[in-house]
């Protein structure tokens, strides 16, 4: 998806509806979320992803490694991002150590699935109007950039029935004080959105 069908939706977007399906503090304090569109079968969202905001330094990963139940694709729209793909590695020097758990989003039950090393397979840095696939057999997660980041997303429906996240061994996951947004701030997303997009135009 283009960074103008991006802008297309945004500026046509009606923030009373957006509202239902967005989220503050999304995967981590200080992350947004916004829902352009969503149907059983495609959602399209922005993530507005601050350093400002969220309690990581630059080059730091922003969520523990995992897996997605659905497939998607991911363009920069402002800012920029390192994606960081990971394998699974039996072998005792290859990587670093992780505890495996099954995830389950709707009531945040991880279920003991054993442990394994993982390997950084590609570490890559996309810019403005780049974009990568992400599908459901890929381990990933995103480092946090020094400036804000706006990523859209093109989310296709679930084709797995659970998500697997890596934890290092003794480390906590921590979740975020997430809430759906009212109207307003909704709106704001939007404008913020649009601005960081204008800027790196």
């Amino acid at each position: 998806m283009t960074p103008q069908s991006f802008r297309q939706l945004l500026e046509e977007l009606d923030p009373r509806v957006a509202a239902q399906y967005s989220t503050i503090n999304h995967h981590v304090d200080g992350m947004q979320y916004l829902c352009l569109h969503r149907s059983p079968r495609l959602t399209v969202k922005l993530y507005l992803i601050d350093p400002a905001l969220i309690d990581r330094q630059p080059g730091e990963f922003l969520v523990t490694p995992h897996t997605h139940r659905y497939a998607f694709e991911s363009t920069v729209l402002a800012g920029s991002l390192d994606h960081v793909r990971f394998v699974e590695s039996s072998a005792h020097d290859d990587g670093e150590a992780y505890d495996r758990f099954v995830y389950l989003p709707e009531t945040r039950a991880r279920l003991e699935a054993g442990s394994t090393r993982l390997a950084v397979r590609e570490r890559h840095t996309y810019g403005v109007g780049a974009s990568y696939w992400n599908d459901v057999r890929d381990i990933h997660t995103l480092a946090i950039s020094d400036r804000l980041t706006v990523l859209g997303l093109t989310q296709f429906a679930d084709t797995e029935r659970n998500s697997i996240v890596y934890v290092k061994p003794g480390a906590e996951m921590k979740y975020p004080a997430a809430h759906t947004p009212t109207t307003a701030p909704t709106d704001l997303m939007r404008r913020l959105a649009l601005d960081a997009m204008d800027r790196n135009g």
